[in-house]
């Protein structure tokens, strides 16, 4: 009985392996869908790299070149904009810095609207630009870019602790490919900036104080500026003083004057001795005293001397000088 088991297994065996063929076997149902698997395409991928180059900005230039290297078209901006000092250290720009590149063949020129603005906030060592529009540089075309850094709208309490330092204005420039593709690359670029210190508010002009005057005539006038050196004292009045030229001396009282705006005195021959006889030019000197509110201040004489004289029998008043 044995001896025919082995033939019937293999009988099935053979058996089970065609039906395997045969069902493995494309036919009219499933030619189709694998002619449609063998058909599919996969989208190609575009790869490629933006050649842009930041050049003429070595030794620290306010303005630099851009060059596209790339084989297709190229836009750029700058992006963001930093402080460091000499030594390396980040440098927070004070409020209301304010970074301002131009581009083209005028971006150097004074009063060019700016193309690309950045406004220091404050607190942040980073300052984002304004503006995202970018600038297209062609191939072998290159651009000039211009920096000018502006401290007109800093408080001065801020401007002053950067006040003579040298700066290095760091710039973030971004460069973007154009059309389908989406390639993009940035570079640094590093200007010099040095903080001038704020100008110093002008002095208050002190209003100009009128010299003293004589005026010769048959009477001479005497007039006089006031400048209160007496701690403000209220002047109540006023003494004519006189003493010869020659001889120098003590101050004679000749008469009280009362205060007034003009502040200013009449002088007669009768005030002018010529001494006697052979003395007909004889020159003295004259003064005046303020005196002052009671209790207020002591007396002062003014440091302003008239010379005077009256010729002969004239009777004229002569002015031969002022010392202040």
């Amino acid at each position: 009985m044995s001896q025919y088991r082995t033939p019937t297994a293999y009988v099935l065996g053979v058996l089970v392996l065609l039906a395997v063929i045969v069902l493995t076997t494309p036919n009219g149902g499933t030619h189709a869908r694998w002619s449609a698997t063998a058909q599919s395409e996969v989208p190609a991928m575009a790869t490629g790299r933006v050649g842009f180059e930041v050049g003429g900005a070595e030794g620290g230039a306010s303005s630099a070149t851009l060059t596209n290297t790339s084989g297709f078209g190229v836009e750029y901006r700058p992006r963001q904009v930093s402080l460091t000092g000499s030594d390396g250290e980040t440098v927070t720009p004070p409020p209301g810095l304010r970074f301002a590149y131009r581009t083209g063949a005028d971006c150097g020129t004074a009063g060019t609207p700016a193309r690309w603005t950045a406004v220091a906030a404050g607190g942040s060592a980073r300052v984002a630009v304004l503006e995202r529009t970018a600038a297209p540089l062609e191939r072998d075309r290159p651009a000039a870019l211009c920096l000018t850094v502006s401290t007109d709208g800093v408080p001065e309490d801020e401007l002053r602790p950067l006040a003579g330092r040298q700066l290095q204005v760091l710039t973030e420039l971004e460069a973007t490919s154009l059309g389908e593709g989406t390639w993009s690359t940035t570079r640094s670029w590093t200007a010099p900036f040095t903080v001038e210190p704020p100008e110093a508010a002008p002095p208050a002009e002190t209003p100009a104080v009128p010299a003293a005057t004589c005026t010769p005539g048959l009477e001479g006038v005497l007039s006089w500026p006031w400048s209160a050196t007496t701690d403000g004292a209220r002047v109540v009045g006023w003494e004519l003083l006189r003493r010869p030229q020659l001889t120098g001396g003590d101050w004679t009282v000749l008469r009280s004057v009362p205060e007034s705006p003009d502040r200013a005195v009449t002088v007669t021959a009768a005030d002018v001795p010529n001494g006697g006889a052979g003395k007909h030019n004889t020159v003295h000197e004259f003064a005046v005293r303020a005196h002052f509110a009671p209790g207020t201040a002591a007396p002062e004489t003014l440091p302003i001397v008239w010379a005077l004289k009256s010729p002969g029998e004239s009777r004229k008043i002569e002015c031969m000088g002022v010392r202040q």
